[in-house]
């Protein structure tokens, strides 16, 4: 392959700077301004300037690597959908990969995965500044899972939310009345889906107390004194949110459940089906080899056409007790 590179010294003369400006702009360094860095990011992308390392790669032709971003080995939603992914990964052998551990989408993180080599990045974190125009100039591609960048430059993939809060809101409402809890945590997946939920039950006509429980703020008791009050219907936002809280809410009762026969519940993300050990629940479920299969789709794209317009794509859920599940939206 014949790749041809634009030189710092054409930068540096389009600019009207030295090339050392250039040179530590482009390595992020701390001796150049923000604005003027960004400035000749933006002229370096313009003009098609790319890193050595990643002309000699080009060059030699090699295997992509694929780097997926990992905060915790006990986000069970992640690493079951990761888990489908490699899978893929080895059966197609058609790129390498590598797990990195980080706890958000920065410019340092993707400055590791240029030492890397990295040539496309997999993270279900919300990318901070600065990170896609570091990314392009270093031709590292990024995917999004379940989130989105301020201005859609980034593919991404994620499930149908708007049709599984309205799923749950639809299951929990049905055959009684009285308020709810919506269990969750101080993340953007959590205030989404509160958000989703509230407005289904409102569209349905649905009355009644709707409470965002913060188990980040808040403690078990507090909660077992809602249910005693008689909230007893229970949206968790997340399978792995669901098992933790009723294990606790079990220690505090002796069987939450035995005590109050009418609580009900439901969870998100259909983990029990894909997790060795987990009891069955109620739950929306995502079909993971085929939500994996569309971002492995959404990544072959990506790297054959690394200028093309990003995308953003919804994959469905399937919804509990048998319901008729709504088109997919976009979240």
């Amino acid at each position: 392959m014949s790749v041809k590179n634009v030189s710092l010294k054409v930068i540096a003369s389009q600019m009207k700077v030295s090339i050392n400006t250039v040179s530590h702009s482009l390595r992020d360094l701390d001796d150049i301004s923000e604005p003027l860095k960004q400035r000749i990011r933006k002229k370096a992308i313009e003009l098609g300037y790319m890193p050595n390392h990643v002309a000699q790669k080009m060059r030699k032709d090699e295997k992509p690597l694929i780097a997926i971003l990992i905060d915790s080995f006990v986000n069970l939603y992640f690493n079951t959908f990761s888990s489908a992914l490699t899978k893929l990964f080895r059966e197609k052998n058609e790129y390498d990969f590598l797990f990195i551990c980080a706890d958000r989408l920065t410019v340092d993180v993707v400055k590791q995965c240029v030492l890397q080599r990295v040539d496309l990045v997999v993270t279900h974190f919300h990318p901070e500044e600065g990170v896609y125009e570091f990314a392009k100039l270093n031709n590292i591609q990024i995917v999004l899972i379940s989130t989105k960048d301020k201005f859609g430059k980034m593919d991404s993939v994620g499930v149908d939310e708007r049709g599984g809060c309205r799923a749950a809101a639809k299951y929990l409402a049905d055959g009684s009345d009285g308020g709810y809890i919506f269990v969750g945590v101080d993340c953007f997946c959590a205030r989404m889906r509160y958000s989703l939920f509230r407005r289904a039950l409102k569209d349905m006509g649905v009355a009644g107390e709707i409470v965002f429980f913060n188990t980040d703020k808040k403690d078990m008791p507090a909660l077992l004194n809602m249910i005693e009050k008689g909230l007893r219907k229970i949206f968790f936002y997340s399978d792995g949110e669901a098992y933790t809280v009723l294990a606790k809410l079990d220690e505090l009762t002796g069987g939450v459940r035995e005590r109050f026969p009418d609580l009900k519940f439901i969870g998100f993300d259909g983990l029990y089906k894909y997790v060795y050990g987990l009891q069955r629940i109620v739950t929306v479920q995502i079909d993971y080899p085929e939500f994996a299969e569309t971002v492995y789709q959404v990544i072959k794209d990506r790297l054959e056409n690394p200028n093309g317009y990003a995308k953003q794509l919804v994959v469905p859920v399937a919804l509990p007790e048998g319901q008729t599940p709504p088109s997919p939206q976009t979240p």
